[in-house]
């Protein structure tokens, strides 16, 4: 049995990493020690590559697993700050068959120690720099042996400083945008974007066209509003063009998925964009969220509950650090239903029943199957439960919210902000702090719907994310993520 025990390739230096330490990723150098490292493995029979969670080992081992055609399974027992026992328990897992596995700094060499103890001979010193591996053949009958190979980087340049030396601002960026043709809105995101998966927003463009409830009542878009829908995806095509996009990527959601002219117009923006446009599915959908979830905040080793609530349908994913193991859509979009409830201000106590109705009906399906599941954290996107997380921080502080991400709203306080909401008019709304004047009318039935979506799932309360579905189509355009719908399955 031969295991290769992998040390992660360099990664940016915790003291100018300012996001959580498992999302810490390999610097432009550490890609190239990922790279190099292939030559390695040449013609090796590999069967499994396991890693510890963290964004740094998966990314040293995604080059091998691309080639491969491997998948990554994630273990926190090769965690940093794991025992060797733990890491070790691994190994009566593997059937005998050659293994790699990529853990960190303080793991790998208690391995070897312990391993040592247990009668494993080395041909070198134990060391375990970034970039290196350790490859243990054990044989029955024959005393374990242990060959240590360098980083292929030092290997070929050793007068090379340590890959950790160099300053992230240094790093290949590429200058992108997505253009989200969505149900409420067609909203412009232009951001600078490493090859390590960060993402600088730059310029963000939003215009307002509400096409989710003309499919609601109509279940068609009318011309004159395909002729609007079309000139404002012109205009934000020349915002890209002058601040100097270097790839645009348009994708629609479900008022185009789901309108009978949906996939025509899509068509025709394409020609005006002079790049098609992607109409994604649901499940689609589900997956970029939670790829941007992942490498925004720190999905622990457990399953999470991913939503996004946006004008046309609510996307619901449950994943972890490696995989969506369960997606669902639902067409709980906002502008939908307040297409099809809302016609008076405030709202009528009906249709906000009818609104609650709706949101249990669909969701009977997703709370019994969640129900087998112990108690998920849930994190959510979208631009409604981004503003009603604006309401809540001006009713906590009185004052306005300058950033929310990773802010938790209890489930206590979505009903206080709803029930405040509910009973307000449109002028009222527009009065009150932290309250952006494009969403006064839809942000009732919004609240209405998270706060429905809490208790029907006994939710504790929402982890708001700002990132989602727009930042999941960088990632993936990026090669750092990719919507495995068929594996999921």
């Amino acid at each position: 049995m031969r295991v290769y025990w992998v040390r992660h390739a360099a990664a940016v230096r915790r003291g100018e990493w300012r996001r959580a330490e498992r999302l810490r990723p390999l610097t432009g150098g550490g890609h190239r020690q990922a790279q190099r490292l292939l030559e390695l493995f040449e013609g090796a029979p590999l069967t499994h590559l396991l890693t510890s969670p963290d964004l740094r080992c998966r990314q040293t081992l995604e080059p091998l697993a691309a080639q491969r055609g491997l998948p990554i399974q994630l273990d926190s027992r090769l965690a940093s700050g794991r025992s060797a026992a733990s890491a070790l328990a691994l190994l009566g897992e593997l059937d005998g068959h050659a293994a790699v596995l990529c853990s960190h700094g303080d793991v790998i060499p208690r391995v070897i120690e312990r391993l040592c103890d247990e009668g494993l001979r080395l041909e070198r010193e134990l060391i375990c720099e970034k970039g290196s591996v350790w490859i243990v053949d054990a044989e029955p009958g024959r005393r374990a042996r242990a060959r240590y190979v360098p980083p292929p980087a030092k290997a070929r340049e050793p007068g090379l400083a340590e890959w950790d030396d160099v300053a992230p601002q240094g790093r290949e960026k590429l200058r992108v945008a997505v253009l989200d043709l969505g149900s409420t809105s067609f909203h412009l995101l232009v951001a600078d974007a490493t090859p390590t998966g960060e993402i600088r927003r730059v310029l963000r463009e939003r215009e307002m066209l509400r096409l989710g409830a003309l499919v609601a009542r109509g279940g068609n878009i009318p011309e004159p509003v395909c002729g609007r829908a079309i000139e404002v995806a012109r205009q934000l095509r020349r915002r890209a063009a002058a601040a100097r996009v270097e790839r645009l990527y348009p994708v629609a959601t479900a008022a185009l998925r789901d309108a009978r002219n949906g996939r025509q117009l899509a068509r025709r923006i394409g020609d005006v964009l002079g790049t098609p446009v992607r109409v994604l599915s649901g499940v689609e959908e589900a997956h970029l969220m939670f790829a941007a979830f992942r490498q925004r905040l720190a999905v622990r080793d457990g399953p999470a509950l991913g939503i996004d609530l946006g004008g046309g349908s609510l996307e619901l994913a449950v994943g972890d650090e490696s995989n969506v193991h369960w997606e669902a859509t639902l067409p709980l979009g906002v502008a939908r239903l307040h297409g099809e409830f809302v016609s008076a201000d405030p709202m009528s106590r009906e249709a906000r029943d009818a609104i609650r109705a709706r949101v249990r009906s669909s969701l009977a399906s997703v709370a019994r199957r969640l129900a087998r599941r112990r108690q998920l954290d849930c994190i959510g996107a979208g631009g409604t439960l981004s503003a009603l997380a604006r309401r809540i921080v001006t009713r906590r502080t009185s004052w306005p919210a300058r950033a929310v991400n990773q802010l938790f709203l209890p489930i206590s306080e979505l009903r206080e902000v709803a029930a405040e909401l509910v009973g307000s008019t449109h002028q009222e709304r527009l009065a009150m702090p932290g309250l952006q004047k494009p969403r006064a009318d839809l942000l009732p039935t919004g609240a209405v719907v998270l706060e429905t979506l809490a208790s029907e799932l006994s939710l504790p309360g929402i982890t708001v994310s700002d990132w989602g579905l727009r930042e999941g189509v960088i990632l993936e355009a990026l090669g750092l993520e990719s919507v495995r719908i068929a594996a999921a399955r």
